[in-house]
């Protein structure tokens, strides 16, 4: 008699950004993507995918063969060269237009501008918290870390209290997506609809001499060498402010206390010791980004791992996979470890389009991060009742519901 041989086949490797299950646990097929086809062709929707650290680095790097300017996303890919009608946003600019563009903001956009915002970002984010510490349970996402970074976006533009919950809500709807599907739902076209009509109507009433100050203040008054910001450059400007640092630093925050919740002696660590707190945020940035990948258009043909893209090709830049890499990070670069000093990491992208925002992200997940690790330190997070946020390129959660033991405001 011989024995029986079973022979156990791995399931067909498949890759969809817009698949619910991929959403929930992308790191298994991320692994498959860098170990089997780190230059991986998807047939259906006709893009490929790039996972592997130095690849992902190399895409950021090299703007001039991996072009944004069709697109930063895969749903709203375009030829290069067809700009929207009505707005330009920097982060689909390639330079040089890409430095003039950005260069010009930085003027007003400072480090020191984001650094004198330390007290009134923690004043906001300590608000939304004594609105429900005295409860002992709140949804974290509802209740505090959505309308959080509007509110500090807000304040840097200068939007007016007034106007800031429905500009949040628009903001909410348009990184929605479908299981499975590419399309671009309505509701997220009625969200970007509702942002661009609501700066199309402010930048009308402060060149009527109406309006708060603020960033875009400044900005339209701005003029270097000549050059100023045409309408098409500002309301691009906004709305990328807008959807960029709400959705993301809403999804960065709520990360982080899922993913310490999970590590509680990591948790306990940030509390006994809140220096700590400005490297385990790099560490959730690394493990759990907000941003899984970024949208580039091939402008050359090139061979990459044994196969040949074209010009024209999409290609998506796995942030989420590349800060996986244990070719990059070692034999323990799928664990979360707050000590870990990573030399780099690709959560802001990198080179020219380094994420203009990084400095108000990471001080609004510092500050964050301090206050709930002062105020309400053994939270608890409802696992069975948390709900996951699904998109084809942010991942976070639409509802992360806490207890901790109710405390005093102020």
């Amino acid at each position: 008699m011989y024995a029986a041989v079973v022979v156990i086949t791995a399931p067909e490797l498949v890759y969809n950004p817009y698949s619910f299950a991929v959403h929930d646990d992308p790191y298994d097929t991320y692994r498959r993507l860098r170990d089997e086809a780190p230059a991986y062709w998807n047939p259906e929707l006709r893009f490929w995918a790039l996972s592997r650290f130095a690849d992902v680095l190399e895409g950021f790097r090299d703007f001039a063969t991996f072009s944004s300017a069709g697109g930063i996303a895969l749903e709203n890919r375009r030829p290069i060269g067809q700009a929207m009608p009505d707005f330009q946003q920097m982060i689909e600019l390639d330079p040089p237009e890409h430095t003039v563009f950005r260069s010009l903001v930085s003027r007003v956009f400072t480090g020191r501008r984001v650094a004198d915002m330390e007290d009134e970002i923690r004043g906001i984010f300590d608000g939304y918290l004594d609105a429900v510490i005295a409860r002992g349970s709140c949804d974290l996402v509802d209740d505090i870390t959505s309308p959080y970074p509007m509110d500090v976006i807000c304040s840097v533009l200068g939007v007016p209290e007034a106007d800031r919950a429905g500009l949040r809500a628009h903001a909410d709807r348009i990184l929605i997506r479908e299981d499975g599907s590419m399309a671009i739902p309505r509701e997220a076209a009625d969200g970007m609809f509702g942002v661009l009509g609501y700066f199309i109507d402010d930048l009308s009433h402060r060149r009527a001499g109406e309006g708060s100050p603020g960033l875009v203040a400044d900005l339209l008054d701005l003029e270097v060498d000549g050059r100023a910001l045409t309408e098409q450059e500002l309301l691009g400007f906004c709305v990328l402010f807008v959807i960029a640092g709400h959705e993301t630093t809403t999804k960065m925050v709520a990360n982080s206390i899922e993913i310490l919740s999970r590590h509680p002696d990591q948790r306990d660590a940030l509390v006994a010791d809140p220096t700590l707190i400005p490297g385990a945020l790099e560490e959730v940035l690394r493990f759990h980004n907000s941003t899984q990948y970024m949208h580039r258009t091939v402008t050359r043909d090139l061979e990459l791992h044994g196969e040949q893209l074209h010009a024209g090709d999409s290609v998506l830049l796995l942030i989420g996979a590349a800060n996986h890499d244990e070719r990059e990070f070692g034999p323990t670069a799928e664990e979360f470890d707050i000590t870990r000093r990573p030399d780099r990491h690709l959560a802001f992208g990198y080179g020219a389009h380094f994420c203009l925002g990084a400095a108000l992200a990471r001080m609004e997940g510092k500050v964050a991060l301090e206050q709930i690790h002062r105020r309400i330190p053994d939270y608890a997070v409802d696992h069975d009742a948390k709900v996951r946020f699904h998109s084809s390129n942010v991942t976070g959660w639409t509802h992360l519901p806490i207890t901790f033991t109710p405390g005093a405001t102020g």
